[in-house]
């Protein structure tokens, strides 16, 4: 059995980034760049008015109030045609180049419209005021976005501002997920006694989903080496090959061998880890193969935490790690395991803290209370108990993001 770190250390390991291949801007949300991104010319490209008004020399109003006489206007999107002098002033709007001879732009609410050409400034402006200069956010040639970052809808923004209209991104992996076990029945169905619908299999494809790879689903697979051997080997052209079930010591117990039949060779067979501690990681030529366990939470959990950072780096991201949070207990989490253990609990951020509440929980098969947790409390092996008021580390899901408003 290997600790959590080392059997996450393997995973990295040998997830090797996947080639690169450009995608069009529209395509690109969630995909992980596989190069720098480099501005094409300064930003912004010209001295830009930050507001509406009227630029000026600053020197001219030093004495306020005082009175220029407006020689033109420009406007977003056209070049001035006119340069500013001593004592006079241009109509200007927000986002327009600021015309030459002006060093700073009063705003519109601090100037009165005179007959005869004339404005008449009420206040005084330093020089500088209200103009971005131009270059003052990005240099050309500058990185603006790193090489490993996973573009979310302000990366593209940027993007699109330096050209750069078909970014070279990791391919996505491909992953091949299979659910196993003679008690486990599709979800459209009634289940019989002794029987249990598929909730593993739509989970963990969701999860996969969310960390950028594509998904194909090869169904079900009863607890019969030949019946097992036949659905496994139509995940072999994946890039991973994820399997539900059939990982622990049990009789029917068939994922290990019938790998091991197939040509598959492994790294780790069981992590030190609550819930999940029966857990494959292995390779079968180019598929890297993960065998999770059957309980509901613990294919959730060890999904989350060993095959997502798999998925990411394979794309090439950087970081492919949740962080870590150090939440503030509100009531008592035990450990009595000896292993490192992730407790359900609800996480909400309260007046500068985070404040988390554990769920009650009967165990790896309780799908419920997993589903109301937005975030994993982690106890190290050697620590059995933390008590309210106590802090621990914790992993942040997707779903703490989403405040419903109820309290921890």
């Amino acid at each position: 059995m290997v600790t959590v770190e080392d059997a996450l250390a393997v995973v990295l390991r040998e997830s090797l980034p996947l080639p690169a291949e450009e995608v069009a801007l529209a395509d690109a949300l969630q995909r992980v760049l596989a190069e720098d991104v480099h501005a094409d010319a300064d930003l912004p490209p010209f001295d830009r008015a930050a507001m509406d008004g009227y630029a000026l020399r600053a020197e001219d109003v030093a004495l306020a109030p005082a009175r220029l006489s407006v020689v033109g206007g420009v406007r977003a999107g056209e070049w001035p045609a006119m340069t500013v002098g001593p004592h006079q002033a241009v109509r200007i709007m927000t986002g327009a180049p600021v015309p030459g001879g002006a060093n700073a732009v009063q705003p519109v609410e601090t100037t009165r419209t005179l007959a005869d050409g004339l404005v008449e400034i009420a206040g005084a402006v330093a020089p500088g005021a209200n103009v971005a200069p131009r270059g003052c956010e990005v240099r050309r040639g500058d990185v603006v976005l790193p090489r490993g970052r996973r573009l979310d809808p302000a990366a593209l923004a940027v993007l699109a501002s330096v050209g750069c209209v078909r970014p070279r991104v990791g391919r996505r992996p491909r992953v091949a997920v299979l659910v196993t076990g003679d008690e486990v029945v599709d979800a459209a169905s009634t289940p019989a006694p002794a029987q249990i619908r598929n909730s593993n299999g739509p989970a963990v494809a969701a999860q996969l989903r969310l960390a950028g790879a594509e998904v194909a689903t090869l169904g079900l697979a009863p607890d019969r080496r030949e019946a097992l051997a036949a659905a496994l080997a139509r995940g072999f052209d994946a890039d991973v090959l994820v399997v539900s079930g059939g990982v622990s010591a049990g009789d029917y117990d068939l994922v290990e061998p019938v790998l091991l039949e197939a040509g598959a060779s492994f790294f780790f067979t069981r992590v030190a880890i609550k819930p999940g501690a029966p857990l494959v990681f292995g390779r079968r030529g180019a598929t890297l193969v993960f065998g999770l366990p059957g309980n509901p939470v613990s294919a959730q959990v060890t999904s989350e935490l060993f095959v997502r950072p798999c998925l990411l780096r394979l794309q090439g991201a950087l970081p492919p790690l949740r962080p870590r949070a150090t939440v503030e207990l509100l009531a008592p989490v035990g450990n009595r395991s000896g292993r490192t253990s992730h407790a359900p609990a609800l996480v909400r951020a309260r007046e500068g803290r985070l404040l988390a509440r554990p769920l009650r929980s009967l165990g790896s098969g309780d799908l419920v209370a997993h589903a109301r947790a937005n975030a994993l409390v982690v106890m190290e092996a050697g620590r059995s108990h933390a008590a309210a008021g106590e802090t621990a580390p914790a992993l942040l899901l997707d779903s703490f993001l989403e405040d419903d408003g109820e309290p921890p």
